[in-house]
């Protein structure tokens, strides 16, 4: 979008980045602004047992990360989200991977699920983004899941939260935000009343920046919309549609170790550096319908059914540099690339139905739930790995060769042949049935749950046909005691089931799929939520191991599965409102994760790509309630990321990425408290890495490749709600 369009859409005033989000209720706080909050409380989840229940009360570890939070950070993506969540170790590729949502989660990738439903990936590159304007709110759930909801990784998972429609009978807001980078967001939101029992919500944005990489170009045009009928009824129906156009999806690249991580006799390579071509280019368009049918039989029973349709496409075209040193260049200026095009295409399926309802017997209550779920997808890609053209990366010039524009067209490794297209097709199908049952008695809140899982992936690889079934039993079981006074320890054992459509490469070239992944956690925490106040503070130890770990093979559309990992770490998470108008939040984790058993001795003891030793984040916001200040919030956080395993660099040495700390900074004004004709409007400005440091996120030294992390952003909001 040229910049004189988007200083106009500016002077329009618009910012729903500034504004918290419409939600279901909106409460009226001492100094008269309005605050509209979650449909759920934010001491209150969903995701840990598929109904409303404190987090207090859940014998598992959540956090929530609700609409208030994004706008008022200023947060363009999940990973950023992820930045303040104890256990996570956020933006595995830094600053070149925007067009996906790369994090760890106690150690291991974590699905994410929308509206309950899994957001199913493709069969090669090819991943679902959802766009933070259409959330409500993020529920993070931590450890074993797959009792609830069948595909899910030891981890725990990502729980997203559309906007739903409200009961109001108009609302809307409206926003406009620039930035570093030519950094841009227009979004908007209204919804309202079309009937005594309808009500309906649109909300679209278009947004986007150049990168970091001097190349790199993100850009994203997103609507979806909701209606509700039958409304206040006991029985509703609500449609959600979605589209999003991708039509470039920022970097997608790396940087050679050596000149960013290892040191190199040229010196270091600018945060800047871009080691592919101008014309590299990552498009992906998205579509959903979903539906949410409930239907409330009364004497405490209900039933919920929803489901998904979802289509994703991408076409891919990039020449990058690989981690190798150019072996005929003493100078140790000129860098290996390679090139690669893939275009891929998904469809999927996701249903869930659920049975709730409450017994008596004696002196117990059991809260229970039935449930039949089943995923399908089918998944396509074609694709080619070839060479390309080295590149001096401290005398750069482009230009040297043409950017493959469809996987026929890729160079091969030798000079002047071309490489053969490889198709692959992976369909997958799984169901499941599970049951759960909360038991109450008095202050003790026991959780049982168990689920059985059938499983098969049917798919091809450059024509050879892999077929794999599979059925699993999971479970979980915890326990959980509230005291008067606000403690409440607890502790809990949950296991995993995750088939997967990885396609493993065994040394002598035989293609096969990856067998599922299995999961166990052992985890004992407190919960203390102080007595007439929102402050809860949460503090777990844990204990994971994963049994059939996948990790990519770079260069190539193939994985090696591992023997078995294990995680063990401790966590500590605050929110707390405090006197004077201050708000506080922290977040603590402390983790090792570890190789126990593979085939190659030399890698147990090893840690895992990516993944850190954790981390602590601290927010802290300033929102006089009376005074000549009112209306003013200042704030700032403090993020400090431990030390986090880089693997074992071509010298033969093991390392690990130094810790870093960055300092984030937002400063906030209504601007009715000034002039009450303004009312509605709000300025905001949001920095991150305040001081600009130069540090790197992470590093597969294996493959000899680093990742720079985000340099120092800021970014003015303008925003109207009425």
């Amino acid at each position: 979008m040229p910049h004189r369009n988007l200083l106009i859409a500016l002077s329009l005033g618009s910012a729903l980045a500034a504004v918290p989000a419409f939600a279901q209720t909106s409460t009226t706080p001492e100094d008269g602004t309005i605050v509209v909050e979650g449909q759920l409380q934010h001491n209150q989840a969903m995701s840990g047992t598929k109904s409303s229940a404190p987090i207090a009360e859940t014998p598992q570890s959540i956090s929530v990360i609700s609409a208030a939070d994004i706008a008022g950070l200023g947060l363009q993506n999940l990973n950023q989200a992820l930045r303040f969540v104890a256990g996570v170790t956020p933006e595995q590729r830094g600053s070149s991977a925007e067009v996906y949502d790369q994090f760890k989660l106690r150690g291991f990738d974590a699905p994410q699920f929308l509206d309950g439903l899994k957001l199913q990936g493709g069969a090669g590159y090819l991943s679902p983004q959802v766009d933070v304007s259409r959330l409500d709110r993020i529920e993070v759930l931590k450890g074993p899941a797959s009792v609830l909801y069948g595909q899910s990784g030891p981890g725990g998972l990502v729980a997203l939260s559309s906007k739903m429609p409200l009961d109001k009978d108009l609302y809307g807001a409206v926003s406009g935000t620039y930035g570093t980078y030519d950094l841009y967001r227009v979004d908007a939101d209204i919804g309202g009343r079309a009937g005594s029992d309808v009500l309906w919500r649109l909300n679209g944005s278009a947004n986007g920046a150049s990168t970091q990489q001097r190349f790199g170009k993100r850009e994203r045009q997103t609507v979806s919309g909701a209606v509700t009928l039958g409304a206040g009824s006991s029985t509703s129906l609500t449609l959600l549609g979605a589209y999003s156009h991708d039509p470039a999806n920022g970097t997608y690249s790396v940087f050679p170790a050596s000149g960013t991580f290892i040191a190199n006799p040229n010196g270091q390579l600018s945060t800047k550096w871009d080691g592919g071509e101008p014309d590299n280019f990552f498009s992906r368009e998205q579509a959903a319908l979903t539906y949410i049918f409930r239907h409330d039989f009364g004497g405490g029973w209900s039933l919920r059914s929803s489901g998904r349709y979802q289509y994703v496409g991408s076409k891919l075209g990039i020449v990058y540099p690989g981690g190798t040193l150019t072996a005929s260049d003493p100078t140790q200026q000129t860098y290996d690339r390679y090139s690669y095009s893939t275009r891929e295409q998904l469809n999927a399926w996701t249903f869930d139905n659920q049975l709730h309802g409450t017994v008596v017997t004696g002196p117990l209550t059991h809260d229970l739930l039935f449930g039949a779920d089943r995923q399908v997808s089918h998944a396509n890609e074609v694709y080619a790995f070839g060479g390309a053209t080295k590149i001096n990366a401290f005398n750069p010039v482009y230009g040297t060769m043409r950017v493959p524009l469809t996987p026929e067209t890729v160079p091969g490794y030798t000079p002047g042949t071309i490489s053969p297209a490889v198709v692959q097709q992976v369909n997958l199908r799984q169901q499941g049935v599970y049951a759960q049952d909360q038991i109450s008695l008095g202050g003790l809140r026991v959780l049982l749950s168990g689920r059985q899982d059938w499983a098969r992936v049917d798919g091809t690889n450059a024509g050879t046909r892999i077929v794999d079934s599979s059925n699993k039993f999971t479970w979980r079981a915890g326990a959980l005691y509230t005291t008067s006074f606000g403690v409440a320890p607890y502790a809990s054992y949950s296991t995993s089931f995750e088939p997967q459509t990885a396609q493993l490469l065994s040394p002598t070239g035989v293609v096969s799929t990856a067998k599922p992944s299995t999961g166990e956690q052992i985890e004992a925490g407190v919960k203390y939520s102080v007595p007439g106040t929102p402050i809860l503070l949460t503090a777990a130890w844990f204990r994971i191991d994963q049994s059939n770990l996948v990790t990519a093979i770079p260069n190539s559309n193939f994985s090696v599965q591992t023997g078995k990992v294990r995680s063990k770490g401790i966590e500590v998470e605050a929110t707390a409102p405090l006197p004077y108008g201050f708000n506080a939040k922290l977040a603590f984790s402390r983790q090792k994760v570890r190789t126990i058993e593979d085939e190659n001795p030399a890698n147990i003891g090893k840690g895992i790509l990516g993944v850190g030793r954790g981390g602590v984040s601290g927010n802290l916001e300033w929102a006089p309630k009376t005074g000549a200040l009112q209306g003013l919030a200042i704030g700032g956080a403090v993020r400090h990321v431990s030390e986090v395993y880089a693997g074992t660099y071509f010298d033969g040495v093991t390392r690990n990425t130094p810790s870093v700390t960055l300092a984030d900074a937002l400063i906030r004004y209504d601007l009715a408290k000034f002039a009450p004709k303004l009312n509605g409007l709000t300025l905001a400005v949001n920095a991150t890495n305040v001081f600009d440091k130069k540090y790197i996120s992470t590093c597969y030294l294996d493959y000899g490749w680093c990742w720079y992390g985000n340099r120092r952003t800021v970014q003015a909001t303008i925003g109207y709600r009425f």
